[in-house]
């Protein structure tokens, strides 16, 4: 079984503060909020299979974001992600996944979709599968996607700060998605849209981590660790604060490194036009 030759790249994405909002409707779910796309992520091959079958750095992974995605298609294929990053760390990597398999399948069977179209199916793919809610449309665009609407294409609205920089990050385990985003949401609802009105007033890197520093400590996601490695960046004068949702610390620049950690360097994942064209 021989790979398709054209390889797909997807771009993790970091949510530095959110709110969620939820509906009976996929694509009218989702969240406002703002964060980051990073040049790490996945990148993707495809063959022709007589089931379909998800494998992610060799090993054969059930998610249903992705069984939601197969369930869908007109064929069976195997789809093969290679990634550096770890699962359930807050790099949005369901969506990333939803949005990989569509694409996989669009270029193996040359099928019609539009890029809408792969947008809408991923996002209500993930939304449905209580992995992810805004990860997608900001995988769609790339750079600094600030999340302005909430929602799939047709509902949400994204900006963006045009700016880009060096990252640093530290994984240190994994939290369920699913739990958090199945409780009580009006606080991060209240907190994440104070935090996108003050982004929105100085759009800038600076500001981004800063608010997204100040999220963390008012939602109490953190975890020892997380805490401690963020206010050591923080007190040296560097820029950190935490995925959401996962137990990672992001820095900007040299932020983790300065201190003395030996991170994961990467950058944000800026391309020239959006990988994926919503209108």
């Amino acid at each position: 079984m021989n790979s398709h030759s054209i390889s797909i790249f997807i771009p993790a994405h970091v949510s530095l503060f959110f709110s969620p909002f939820l509906c009976p409707h996929p694509l009218k779910s989702g969240s406002t909020g703002a964060g980051i796309t990073l040049s790490d992520g996945l990148t993707f091959t495809a063959s022709s299979s007589k089931e379909s079958l998800l494998t992610i750095n060799g090993s054969e992974v059930h998610m249903e974001v992705a069984n939601t995605i197969f369930n869908s298609l007109p064929f069976p294929l195997h789809v093969e992600a290679q990634t550096s990053l770890p699962l359930g760390s807050g790099f949005g990597l369901s969506g990333a996944v939803a949005l990989g398999v569509i694409s996989s399948a669009q270029t193996l069977f040359s099928l019609s979709f539009s890029s809408e179209d792969i947008v809408r199916m991923a996002h209500s793919a993930d939304v449905s599968a209580g992995t992810g809610l805004g990860d997608v449309m900001s995988q769609s665009r790339g750079g600094v996607p600030i999340r302005v609407q909430p929602g799939g294409p047709g509902y949400g609205v994204l900006d963006g700060i045009p700016e880009t920089a060096r990252i640093e990050y530290l994984s240190f385990n994994s939290m369920d998605t699913h739990t958090i985003l199945s409780g009580d949401l009006s606080k991060l609802q209240s907190m994440g849209s104070e935090s996108l009105n003050s982004l929105l007033q100085n759009p800038s890197l600076d500001s981004l981590f800063d608010l997204g520093y100040k999220f963390t400590l008012e939602t109490n996601f953190m975890t020892p660790i997380v805490a401690e490695t963020i206010n050591t960046v923080r007190d040296y004068g560097g820029k950190a604060t935490m995925a959401m949702l996962g137990e990672t610390v992001i820095s900007l620049e040299t932020g983790l490194s300065d201190v003395g950690y030996a991170p994961n360097i990467c950058e944000i994942y800026s391309p020239e036009n959006p990988l994926f064209e919503i209108n």
